[in-house]
């Protein structure tokens, strides 16, 4: 199935191919009718009327039609095309000087669209269809004459397979472009992913820290010996946060709201200053949210005020939310980066989401915590406009230099030779012919190196005009924009492929230029085989053509814009379905751990099921909230991460009045998380229960590595074997030695 690119290439190129036959053949057929003294001037009237309004017709038919009318519609305008080439006896006046007429203009503009409207097929017996009925038709008006030129033929099947030619080599970019950003956006597609997937881990263990740990980690510490009547609010706040994570999977949240309902869990006055509501996407409200209670919570706990002030700005660019008050301040660069509160919950959340936090504040001049969250959705569209761009323009120029190879070789070489008579010096034409071949090829090898030509343009632009000046005059004048005068037109493909990419007003200017300088060197010489007016006229078709080279290529530059956007807007989409099917299956893993662990002690904590002051649930408190200290130390991605785990974990133990000596002995590979939580998982649990002193010590052989704890404890819960971890426990002397033990793979 064609991508997005090509599709929108077909239907464009399908309205820019319509429109261009429906001006061109309306402006020479009017033009024709005011200049030629045609046989039936009534006949010939009502023939061009009806002609242009089936033209008009068949063109808005055929853009709006189904895949029915679009089949059946082609064939009846192949049928009316062959009936116009039927009247030429009535329409066209036989004029070997007068050049083309207006029903070979239609024969040549409707099979050069028509590889736009129709499959190869149905394009091969449509043009051998309209080159008999043209020639039947000239024979009856002009038998024997110049109006059944036998290189009509020829030159009219040439043109649709040339054009047939460039159709196939744009949409063939167009279909490489379709590849390249398929393979963009998947790159693009999955970075995204996993930068989504990073921070939401990080906002969940951020969130982990602000409520289910703290307040486990407060009762494990011992600090409530009962159950408190704010106890149990603030459990179920705990558990109604983690299961709220899974809301920043999905759509928008209004961010007044959620700030609304952080401030009326804390124990302040706040002012507010914000609109009445403002979406977000869920995860900047969340995250923004989040702050906000930890900037509350720092007032709550360190400001010596009851009251703060919360206002809220927004703009197209960027959303800002400022949480300030008159308590007694303090000195920022006093404050260690080792503080989680300040530099995670803060500083890092907004990094997160592409904004910032800042905090001011001074002694005895209250603080002032100033958070920013852009909102403008960065544009992916320029690397694929560019992209696309490139494709298209490398397709057209191909295909001109395929088009512009062919009339060399295949027409005008075989004219050169034939036409000897012709010419007044011969070598001049051959010195043009072989000039403009290595001018085609110049191109084409730029084009295969995918290479501006740069600085090379002025010169070969200068070298066409020479040789198809050298060219003219070489001509014996009587033989002057006539068949033998093949560069008269033919050398303007050249110019064709030099200025293509570049404005169409100056494409057309130095177009016409080398066109004027011929037909002016003609008007020197005096006699020639058409007079100028005949010569513009014969020459109109192929300077239409070569004129419509600049459209497409602006129509591509113009669609190369547009497609960029819509792709992007469709990515964007694609992209966000699938960053929140991650984030939901990341959410409920998460959430389906910590139902067997944490949100049974919540639970019961809210219920009032569970006392505080028992010893088992204060134990039970302690090891969870080492066990989600771990968790968030495994997050800060330090290069000796088993270490630094093992340290948090230290901490906790240490907090409950467990004096714990770390000896590490080995040099360690790299483990992966999963390995790590199996390793330092019975730690946490044995820690959970020592009292007095605790050895721990990690030890690594380079394809082994062990954790074991020595300390008075309970034995921990027997874990299963996996990840290439084993678990021990032996009893010796009143003290439990649990060892977890890593073997890598031999």
């Amino acid at each position: 199935m064609p991508g997005a690119v090509e599709q929108r290439l077909v239907r464009q190129g399908l309205v820019y191919a319509l429109g261009l036959r429906t001006v061109v053949i309306g402006l020479s057929s009017v033009v024709y009718l005011v200049l030629a003294a045609v046989p039936d001037r009534a006949v010939a009237v009502a023939v061009v009327v009806a002609f242009n309004a089936w033209s008009l017709g068949y063109a808005v038919v055929l853009v709006r039609g189904s895949g029915v009318t679009r089949r059946w519609l082609p064939i009846i305008d192949v049928a009316a095309v062959c009936a116009v080439c039927l009247t030429q006896s009535w329409t066209v006046v036989s004029d070997p000087r007068g050049g083309s007429t207006w029903v070979l203009i239609v024969v040549n503009l409707v099979v050069v669209t028509y590889p736009w409207q129709v499959g190869w097929p149905l394009l091969a017996g449509a043009t051998g269809a309209i080159v008999t009925a043209y020639f039947v038709g000239a024979t009856l008006a002009d038998p024997g004459g110049w109006l059944a030129d036998p290189a009509i033929g020829p030159w009219t099947a040439a043109q649709a397979a040339l054009s047939w030619g460039l159709y196939r080599f744009v949409r063939r970019g167009a279909r490489a472009a379709d590849r390249a950003i398929e393979r963009a956006a998947e790159l693009r597609r999955a970075a995204v992913i996993a930068a989504a997937r990073r921070r939401d881990e990080r906002e969940y263990l951020a969130a982990l820290h602000d409520t289910a740990a703290a307040t486990l980690l407060m009762i494990g510490n011992g600090v409530l010996a009962r159950n408190e009547p704010w106890l149990a609010e603030q459990a179920r706040r705990d558990l109604r946060e983690l299961q709220r994570s899974e809301e920043a999977a999905q759509g928008e949240a209004d961010l007044v709201a959620l700030l609304r309902d952080v401030a009326g869990n804390a124990a302040l006055h706040v002012t507010w200053q914000t609109p009445d509501r403002l979406p977000l996407p869920a995860v900047d409200a969340v995250s923004l949210s989040r702050g906000v209670r930890e900037a509350l919570n720092n007032v709550v706990r360190h400001a010596g005020t009851g009251q703060a002030a919360i206002r809220v700005d927004h703009d197209a660019e960027q959303v800002t939310v400022e949480i300030a008050d008159q308590g007694v301040g303090f000195d920022p660069a006093q404050i260690g980066t080792h503080r989680y509160g300040v530099t995670r919950s803060l500083v890092q959340r907004m990094i997160q989401i592409g904004g910032q936090a800042r905090i001011d504040s001074r002694p005895g001049h209250g603080t002032t915590v100033t958070l920013t969250c852009p909102r403008a959705v960065p544009d992916v569209s320029d690397s694929d406009q560019r992209v696309i761009a490139s494709s298209f323009q490398r397709g057209l120029r191909w295909a001109v230099v395929v088009m512009s190879l062919a009339i060399l070789l295949l027409l005008d070489l075989p004219r050169l030779l034939a036409s000897r008579e012709a010419y007044a010096v011969l070598w001049p034409q051959f010195v043009t012919w072989s000039g403009l071949v290595a001018v085609t090829l110049v191109v084409a090898v730029a084009t295969w190196r995918d290479r501006p030509l740069g600085r090379w343009r002025p010169p070969l632009l200068v070298l066409v005009f020479g040789l198809s000046a050298l060219a003219t005059w070489s001509m014996r004048p009587e033989y002057l924009l006539g068949p033998a005068h093949w560069s008269e037109g033919d050398a303007g493909w050249q110019i064709v492929l030099l200025m293509m990419d570049g404005r169409v007003i100056v494409f057309a200017a130095v177009l016409a230029a080398q066109y004027l300088m011929t037909f002016g060197q003609a008007i020197l010489a005096g006699e020639a085989a058409l007079s100028v007016a005949g010569a513009v006229s014969a020459s109109w078709a192929v300077l239409a053509f070569q004129l419509s080279i600049a459209m497409i290529a602006a129509v591509l530059r113009a669609m190369a814009t547009s497609s960029a956007q819509a792709l992007g807007v469709a990515e964007r989409v694609r992209t966000a379905e699938a960053v929140a099917r991650h984030l939901h299956a990341d959410r409920a893993g998460r959430l389906s751990v910590l139902s067997t662990t944490a949100v049974p002690l919540l639970a019961g904590l809210a219920s009032g099921e569970l006392d505080p002051g028992d010893e088992s649930v204060r134990r039970s408190c302690a090891a969870e909230a080492a066990r989600m200290r771990r968790l968030i130390a495994e997050d800060t991605g330090t290069a000796d991460s088993l270490s630094h785990e093992l340290r948090a974990c230290i901490e906790m133990a240490e907090r409950n009045g467990v004096t714990v000596s770390f000896a590490e002995r080995g040099t360690r590979p790299e483990l992966s998380p999963p390995v790590r939580r199996r390793l330092i998982e019975p730690a946490i649990a044995a820690l959970a229960t020592a009292h007095g002193k605790a050895r721990l010590t990690v030890a690594s052989t380079g394809e082994t590595v062990t954790v074991s704890v020595v300390a008075a404890c309970q034995p921990p819960p027997p874990m299963p074997d996996g990840d290439g971890v084993r678990q021990s426990t032996v009893v010796s002397g009143g003290r439990l030695w649990v060892q977890a033990a890593w073997q890598g793979e031999r």
